[in-house]
């Protein structure tokens, strides 16, 4: 009775019908498999004491481990957005005309977006405002 409805095909397509059944678990597999992350970043938003943001800072991010180093700016929104960063300690610090320099700490781990929020004081471009935080611990 298979036989009988299978006829009307010939072999090469009988072929190529194989091919196309047997391949639908490779092409499963393939749809399931998952992107592996192994960086983070940061970003944040640059204001001044009564909140305004600060656009056309200069933000500096340097690795402690590498010491690589990586320069941005804050958009006019007072925004920045680091690019993909390998996990570990970093620095980050900002400037801008009429505001003392401030630095702080960030620590970047895998798939995660820290956040780094700083608020800057006015005063002379040569004094330096230092935030220190703690380092977040996450039990894997």
């Amino acid at each position: 009775m298979i036989l009988r409805a299978l006829k009307p095909f010939s072999r090469i397509q009988l072929g190529v019908a194989a091919t196309l059944i047997a391949g639908v678990p490779i092409l499963t597999c393939a749809l399931l498999a998952q992107t592996t992350i192994s960086a983070g970043s940061i970003q944040g938003t640059v204001s001044d004491p009564s909140g305004a943001v600060v656009g056309g800072a200069k933000i500096t991010i340097t690795s402690r481990e590498t010491g690589q180093v990586i320069h941005l700016g804050t958009t006019s929104a007072g925004i920045y957005a680091s690019p993909a960063l390998i996990p570990g300690n970093y620095i980050i610090d900002v400037e801008y005309t009429g505001f003392k320099k401030t630095e702080i700490s960030v620590v970047v781990q895998v798939g995660v977006t820290s956040s780094a929020n700083i608020k800057m004081q006015v005063g002379q471009a040569t004094e330096l405002v230092e935030v220190r935080g703690s380092e977040v611990l996450v039990n894997t």
